[in-house]
């Protein structure tokens, strides 16, 4: 009688402890480095939409879905895009393969912006990790456009680790993640410091305008004397 009633007790206790949802830990906000010592650009991180908006914007491939992160999550995927993408441009570029970033890194008044399309929880519900450990993800969001420079922000848990797209259409951006938690999808975007007006071309030109203008008043002059 006692065995059958401590299985009962055992087999209750099992079905209670399955029935507890295990929750990831959140990320802290943290707070933002400086760049790095050699970076001469200027850098900028926007949050462009709260994190409902986000979830309602961004779609995933079959056997994932989507929701909402908490505000405190969203916050610190802006301190990580400055610490992760921004902190050192030359860095990420040559991470991504763009030798535009590398070049941006240190020019001197080039602007780096780094735009969040999208954070995001994303959880398996049919799909299952390939024989490399690792889960293929394809996130949809009609701001990304085919050619755009995208990176991934992934929070493991403890961290927020870089990612490197697959592929990056019209649409959608395609990664590969060992793990599911929040997903962050940032557009980098560069533009080059204005051209600075050739003034000694300017100058040289006018100096022969007024050289002209005074050659044009001797010669009539002299013709005004001998007249």
């Amino acid at each position: 009688m006692k065995k059958k009633a401590l299985a009962i007790i055992s087999a209750a206790m099992l079905m209670m402890l399955n029935a507890i949802t295990v929750f990831a830990a959140s990320p802290a906000v943290g707070t933002a480095q400086p760049p790095v010592a050699t970076q001469t650009a200027i850098t900028a991180v926007a949050d462009t939409a709260t994190p409902a908006q986000y979830a309602i914007i961004t779609a995933t491939s079959e056997g994932f879905k989507v929701s909402a992160v908490s505000d405190s999550t969203a916050k610190a995927a802006v301190v990580a895009v400055q610490n992760t993408v921004l902190r050192d441009v030359a860095a990420l570029g040559y991470f991504l393969g763009s030798p535009e970033l590398v070049t941006a890194a240190t020019t001197q008044g080039s602007v780096v912006a780094a735009n969040i399309l999208s954070t995001v929880e994303v959880d398996a519900t049919t799909a299952t990790k390939d024989a490399a450990g690792m889960y293929n993800v394809v996130m949809t969001n009609g701001q990304i456009a085919a050619g755009d420079t995208i990176a991934i922000l992934h929070y493991n848990g403890s961290n927020w680790e870089l990612i490197k797209p697959v592929a990056v259409a019209q649409g959608s951006v395609a990664f590969q993640v060992s793990s599911l938690s929040p997903i962050t999808i940032v557009k980098i975007s560069t533009n080059a410091p204005a051209a600075s007006p050739k003034t000694g071309v300017t100058v040289s030109f006018m100096a022969l305008i007024v050289l002209a203008a005074m050659a044009g008043a001797v010669i009539c002059f002299r013709k005004y004397r001998r007249a």
